[in-house]
C-alpha cells in the first residue's frame, strides 16, 4: 500500500475519532471520554469489574489490614484511621496488587518511618489483562481514590493537605487521575510513572498532555522517581512530570540490572526499593544534584547543590520545597542502595 495514502488514513481515523468523540457513565464514580489520549482501549472497564479496594494499615495493625468502604461510616469508627496523622495513600502498577512482597515492604517501611495512616489501594482486577484497558482503568481508580478521601474529609476532618500519595508506575497515574479530581492534595509521589500509552511515542498521534497523566497541578508538591526510562524498551518515561524529578543513575538502567531485564522489570521495579530505602533508611540520605543531564552530572559539572540546596530523593523529598527541576544522584547496584556523599 502507498505510503502517503496509509498516512492519509490513519491521520483521517484519527480526526474523526476527535469528532465524534464517546462518553460512557458509572453510577458513583463519573464519566470518562475517549478524547485525547484516552482513546486505545476505550472504555474502562466497569468499577464493579475492576473491584478496588482499600486497605488501612497503622502501627496498631501493621500486618492485619482494617478495609474501608466509601459510605461505610460505622466501619470507618471502628478502624484504626486516625486523621489527625497523616494519610498515605499508596498503589500498585500492571499485573499487581496490594499483597506483592515489594508493595508490603513499601507499606513497612513507610509505618516504620512515620506514625501515619496507610492505605493500600488493590485494584488487581484491574491491573490485569491488555495493558490498553489497564491503561484506560486507572481513571477509574483514580476516581475512586479522590471520592474515598473526600469521604475521609467529611466524616472525619482530615485535611486534604495531609495525604500523601504514592503510586508505582500505573499506580503513579492513577493518583496523578486522583490528585486532578480532588484538588488540595499535599504531595504525590510517582515512582516510575508507566511510559508505554503516556508518554509521547511519535506514531499514534495522540495528544499526551498534562490531562492524560501525573503532572505537578495534581497536588501541592509533586516528586518524582525515574528508573527504567529508555525511550524503546523502557517501562518508564523521562519526561519530567513533578516539581522535582530524579534520574537515579541517569534514569535508564540501574545498577545491577541490563537493558535486556526488560521482562523481570529489574529497573522499573528499582523506583519502589529506592523509596521504601529511603523511608526506613537513618543513616543515610539519597542526596540529589540539580543539573540539566546525566552527561554533564558525570562529567563532574554539577557537584554544587547552589543557593536553594540540593534535593534529596524520595520519601524525604518534601523536606526541601524550595528546589524544583531535574535531579541526579548515584545509588548502588543492592540494597542499601544509599551511597554516602
Amino acid at each position: 500500500m502507498d505510503f502517503m495514502y496509509l498516512t492519509c488514513l490513519i491521520w483521517l481515523s484519527f480526526v474523526s475519532r476527535q469528532v465524534l468523540s464517546e462518553e460512557i457513565c458509572y453510577e458513583e464514580v463519573g464519566c470518562f471520554t475517549d478524547e485525547d489520549c484516552h482513546w486505545l482501549g476505550f472504555p474502562p472497564n466497569q468499577p464493579s469489574d475492576i473491584n478496588t479496594r482499600f486497605f488501612l494499615y497503622t502501627r496498631r495493625n501493621r500486618f492485619e489490614p482494617q478495609e474501608l468502604r466509601r459510605g461505610d461510616i460505622d466501619g470507618l469508627r471502628a478502624s484504626n484511621f486516625d486523621p489527625r496523622k497523616k494519610t498515605v495513600f499508596s498503589s500498585h502498577g500492571y499485573t499487581s496488587d496490594s499483597f506483592t512482597s515489594w508493595e508490603l515492604d513499601k507499606k513497612n517501611a513507610l509505618l516504620e518511618a512515620e506514625d501515619s495512616n496507610v492505605i493500600c489501594v488493590d485494584w488487581g482486577a484491574g491491573a490485569l489483562g491488555l495493558y490498553s484497558k489497564c491503561h484506560q482503568n486507572t481513571r477509574v481508580v483514580g476516581r475512586e481514590v479522590g471520592l474515598l478521601a473526600r469521604f475521609l474529609n467529611l466524616e472525619t476532618g482530615m485535611y486534604y493537605k495531609d495525604v500523601h500519595l504514592v503510586g508505582m508506575s500505573l499506580g503513579a497515574h492513577v493518583m496523578g487521575y486522583a490528585g486532578e479530581f480532588q484538588p488540595g492534595i499535599g504531595r504525590i509521589t510517582g515512582l516510575d510513572p508507566a511510559g508505554p500509552y503516556f508518554r509521547d511515542e511519535g506514531f499514534d498521534f495522540r495528544n499526551n498532555g498534562p490531562q492524560c497523566r501525573l503532572d505537578p497541578t495534581d497536588a501541592i508538591f509533586v516528586d518524582v522517581i525515574h528508573t527504567d526510562a529508555n525511550d524503546i524498551t523502557g517501562l518508564g518515561q523521562m519526561q519530567q512530570m513533578g516539581h522535582q524529578d530524579f534520574y537515579p543513575n541517569g534514569g535508564r538502567t540501574q545498577p545491577g540490572c541490563t537493558e535486556s531485564d526488560l521482562l523481570s522489570g529489574c529497573s522499573h521495579m528499582r523506583a519502589v526499593a529506592l523509596f521504601s530505602e529511603s523511608a526506613r533508611s537513618t543513616t543515610c540520605k539519597f542526596t540529589a544534584y540539580p543539573c540539566d543531564s546525566w552527561r554533564n552530572f558525570t562529567s563532574g559539572g554539577c557537584g554544587d547543590c547552589g543557593e536553594s540546596g540540593c534535593a534529596v530523593m524520595g520519601f524525604l523529598a518534601d523536606q526541601n520545597t524550595a528546589v524544583s527541576g531535574n535531579f541526579y544522584l548515584h545509588t548502588d547496584s543492592q540494597s542499601p542502595y544509599c551511597l554516602q556523599d
